[in-house]
């Protein structure tokens, strides 16, 4: 089939205000179309028939993406707080990543996406490194999932609810005659100045835990005003993680350390499904063999995870050498 000409100055435009390719949304109406025969998803066989036994029909496979660069910041030596413009940069490349893959669910008329698989991995690493001074990271995020109709999902005409739900999430879901109605997310960068004392001894940091649990504390009030606005009564499934490093405080001859704290969390918000009746049902026979317990685990894109290993480590490396750098260059009575 011949394709149209596309303006490409207009489609280019479409993606620098967060959208997506015109040449995409063509592909996208084309799959929808009245003369699709086939779909393509990232659905697993108990998935497809567990979801389809739930009353959704699988559409199409979605991605969206987002490569972004991290802005410079200054020098946060000396202060304990949020590096809001790192916090920012995180949040910015996973919203633009999943409003793009919400938008193709939109074009090709979805209700819900499914399994939505949400990746990052670091292109470039900034000058001292991952997580160092500059902040110049360039980041990737990408989120890959299955558009599916489901008409009983309560939600505004043209906004599909994208979930991280698996397909056999899914349906023990609806058959406890509840909905998803959001997928949730959060970053926070934070910085602790001299909260240990880099040398041995017995007891609890108090200042090191007082750091990790105002990070945590600000990812999750974001967490539950989105929730809150989305009118969910629980968030599940939520994937969190926080990673903590003890670094030096850039002094020379200091013996107190910083540390920094990375937190994430991802969830999808759920609510009971309006006027509908609790409808359990047993499991069909056949699919018991067929379903994993647990989550389902991430997959990979295109073979990156042995690249992206590399290069968090080059950038590791790369961060320590610039903090003994900073360290031997610093006058002794600094």
């Amino acid at each position: 089939m011949a394709h149209r000409p596309i303006d490409m100055a207009a489609s280019l435009h479409r993606v620098q205000q967060g959208g997506i390719p015109l040449r995409a949304i063509e592909r996208l109406q084309e799959e929808a179309g009245p003369h699709k025969k086939l779909f393509t998803s990232d659905l697993g066989v108990s998935e497809f028939l567990l979801a389809r036994d739930a009353g959704c029909h699988p559409i199409a496979q979605l991605m969206g993406s987002s490569i972004y660069h991290v802005g410079q910041i200054p020098d946060y030596k000396g202060r304990t707080g949020e590096l809001e413009i790192i916090s920012n940069a995180h949040r910015e490349s996973r919203r633009r990543a999943i409003a793009r893959l919400w938008e193709e669910a939109r074009v090709v008329g979805a209700d819900v996406v499914v399994g939505a698989q949400l990746r990052e991995r670091m292109i470039t690493m900034g000058a001292r490194g991952k997580g160092g001074d500059d902040g110049g990271e360039v980041l990737e995020f990408t989120v890959v999932g299955t558009a599916m109709r489901a008409p009983f999902i309560t939600h505004p005409p043209g906004s599909p609810i994208v979930t991280d739900l698996s397909g056999q999430d899914l349906w023990a879901l609806i058959q406890d005659g509840w909905e998803p109605c959001g997928l949730f997310f959060d970053f926070c960068k934070y910085h602790g100045w001299h909260v240990t004392s880099g040398q041995g001894g017995v007891g609890e940091v108090a200042s090191a835990n007082n750091v990790v649990e105002a990070a945590r504390k600000l990812v999750i009030d974001r967490i539950t005003r989105q929730a809150t606005e989305a009118g969910a009564e629980f968030v599940v499934g939520s994937e969190f993680s926080i990673d903590v490093r003890e670094v030096p405080c850039g002094y020379g001859g200091c013996k107190l350390d910083d540390l920094d704290v990375n937190v994430s969390w991802f969830g999808t918000g759920i609510r009971k499904i309006p006027e509908r009746k609790q409808e359990r049902q047993h499991v069909p026979p056949f699919m018991l063999p067929m379903m994993p317990v647990g989550r389902r685990k991430d997959t990979s894109l295109g073979g990156e995870d042995d690249d992206a290993r590399a290069i968090e480590r080059a950038a590791e490396e790369a961060e320590e050498n610039a903090l003994e750098l900073d360290e031997f260059n610093e006058p002794d009575d600094a």
